[in-house]
């Protein structure tokens, strides 16, 4: 079966982020990598300034956003300390900080857990095993986005750029996959006669929950 424009086009965004997150690590990690740095800071920004372009009905004031975030890249990458490091530190520990509030606000009292909202929109009413098991899948989310923080900061303490690279930059998407791969095996071992959803599914819900939620609009 010939794959949809749509999945091919899906294929190459996944493999471009791949490929842009290994010339990341080979940018901290080589010696002599002006080109290869250079090219990292500007792909993403020329990217995002072409879809800002193209879709966005304001403009000028992203571009002004943009510009003053290349401004700060620029600055942070060639200040004193950890210099180009710090450029890719700060927003994959930005990243994680943010998904450690999203997810973890979920879980105050009188709140729905995320994950059982997004199950919700996916399966309709959950039976209260599948309730229970949501939260605590929330709670492991949340577990993991602070392990991810944890070890990069120690990583970056007391270990080398090398090794801290690899962590935040080549197995950071393959972890997150490991997270979701090991919540799909359990489900289907342990609540086989609960209809699974698949990991797209997942993510479709997530984004429409983005998307309908009062913040986003």
């Amino acid at each position: 079966m010939a794959l949809s424009a749509g999945a091919v086009w899906k294929a190459l965004f996944v493999l471009g982020i791949i490929a842009y997150q290994v010339l990341v690590h080979l940018a901290l990690t080589m010696s002599n990598a002006g080109p290869v740095r250079i090219a990292s800071l500007v792909l993403p920004m020329v990217a995002l300034g072409g879809w800002i372009l193209l879709r966005s009905s304001h403009r000028l004031l992203w571009l002004l956003i943009l510009t003053s975030a290349a401004s700060a890249t620029f600055l942070l990458a060639h200040g004193e300390g950890l210099g180009f490091a710090a450029v890719y530190g700060v927003p994959h520990a930005a990243a994680y900080l943010f998904m450690l509030w999203l997810f973890g606000r979920t879980l105050v009292h009188g709140e729905e857990p995320l994950i059982t909202r997004l199950s919700r929109q996916v399966r309709g009413a959950l039976p209260a095993y599948m309730e229970a098991y949501t939260r605590r899948l929330t709670w492991a989310w949340c577990v993991f986005f602070a392990a991810q923080l944890a070890a990069s900061a120690l990583l970056l303490k007391f270990g080398s750029v090398e090794t801290w690279s690899l962590f935040i930059n080549v197995l950071n998407f393959p972890l997150v996959g490991l997270m979701f791969l090991g919540d799909y095996l359990y489900r289907v071992v342990r609540y086989r006669e609960f209809p699974q959803s698949s990991i797209a599914e997942a993510v479709q819900a997530y984004a429409k929950d983005r998307l309908s939620s009062p913040r986003a609009r």
